[in-house]
């Protein structure tokens, strides 16, 4: 479980990665305390602040489990997460807002949200298969095996309905996949199959009355949420863009420096944005500290992926190295999207922003990733490594 502290390279401890996440959780505090919106601001602002000072202790502590040890765990975790799945679309315990059904718990006691869970235990469970696969990498029947085993909780999140969250598990498969050292021959083989047959899936989900929606996978409002982005100028969907085009505003009006740092305490245009706490937070960001300062978040969020890929190109083994790769691939993706979303480049879908949207949930996981990245950094027992470079 715990190796003796000796065994561990102390000196590859990544600290710039710990204080560069801090720095965007006191960010995404400080916000929830000051823009209106907020209810029971002190109340969510002291919630959030020692959410990210517990997440600092668990990725800490996290770090000091070897990452083996966890990854032997493989199959009780994902069967234990396919559970919280299925009892948030089956059971009286799931929890629904703004459409959607996403969180386990009991009304006005506690709830979480099991997909933030997932992210986590799934790039534990494919950097295990990938490990224990490592002799079948140039195998077709090992992509079916692993595409199965990732597809089955990125579809339970997908009918939740999340399409962000399946969005982003997708994305991390894939970059798995190509980090595990897969035949490279058969991966482009799969993307000459899969880039039309993406763009085919793209094209019916545009189309009225589908069966992603006729059975519930899709809601029509998402539907109309991708028309509203390809055709902003139509009139039938401008109250599907109001959020968007209102969060943009509110960006726009915090100029370079932003409102708080010039001392503006006029009226604040996250005021007409919904959730902003959480999914729209970066309108916050781009309100309150300008340019500059969204400037400087997403520099963050640079150093960070990058800091990750890097140790991820230094681990000692291949489920190391799927497990860093995969972690960075979480928050590239989750990043991208939930900015994307925003500054309107994509249809509005909701999705936090790692470390800095209001959430225990998605601080938590985001944490427990970075804690087993941690230990990766610091561990040096050598396995077998993978062949292929991530640079």
């Amino acid at each position: 479980m715990f190796k003796k502290l000796r065994e561990y390279d102390f000196r590859k401890f990544d600290i710039g990665m710990l204080i560069a996440t801090i720095i965007l959780g006191a960010a995404g505090a400080y916000l929830l305390r000051v823009i209106p919106g907020v209810k029971n601001p002190e109340s969510v602002y002291l919630k959030q602040l020692l959410g990210v000072f517990f997440g600092v202790f668990l990725a800490i502590f996290v770090a000091m489990f070897d990452y083996h040890f966890v990854a032997k765990f493989f199959i009780p975790l994902y069967f234990i997460n396919l559970v919280f799945l299925l009892m948030v679309k089956f059971t009286k315990f799931g929890m629904g807002v703004y459409g959607t059904k996403r969180w386990l718990g009991i009304e006005n006691v506690f709830s979480f949200q099991p997909s933030e869970l997932t992210k986590v235990i799934m790039i534990i469970v494919m950097a295990k298969m990938f490990d224990l696969l490592k002799e079948r990498l140039h195998k077709f029947s090992t992509l079916i095996i692993v595409g199965v085993i990732m597809g089955i909780p990125t579809f339970l999140v997908l009918i939740q309905t999340d399409l962000s969250t399946a969005i982003v598990l997708f994305g991390s498969f894939v970059v798995m996949v190509f980090a595990s050292g897969y035949s490279m021959k058969i991966i482009a083989i799969v993307v000459a199959i899969a880039a039309p047959c993406s763009y085919g899936l793209f094209w019916y989900i545009l189309q009225p009355n589908n069966l992603l929606i006729e059975y519930q996978i899709m809601r029509p409002d998402q539907q109309k949420r991708i028309l509203s982005v390809l055709n902003p100028d139509a009139a039938e969907y401008s109250d599907l863009l109001y959020q968007q085009e209102n969060a943009v505003e509110a960006m726009s009006s915090g100029g370079l420096m932003g409102k708080t740092l010039t001392g503006d305490t006029g009226i604040r245009g996250t005021a007409y944005v919904p959730v902003v706490e959480s999914d729209f937070i970066f309108t916050g960001i781009g309100e309150e500290f300008g340019f500059l300062g969204s400037a400087i978040v997403i520099i963050l969020f640079t150093f960070i992926v990058f800091r990750i890929m890097l140790i991820a190109r230094r681990a000692t083994d291949i489920m190391g190295k799927v497990i860093a790769t995969g972690a960075a691939a979480i928050l590239m993706f989750q990043t991208f999207i939930n900015i994307g979303v925003v500054s309107m480049i994509l249809p509005n879908t909701g999705i936090p922003l790692p470390f800095v949207s209001n959430g225990l949930s998605s601080v938590i996981g985001c944490y427990s990733m970075l804690g087993l990245v941690l230990n990766i950094a610091i561990n040096t027992e050598k396995k077998q490594v993978s062949e292929i470079s991530l640079f």
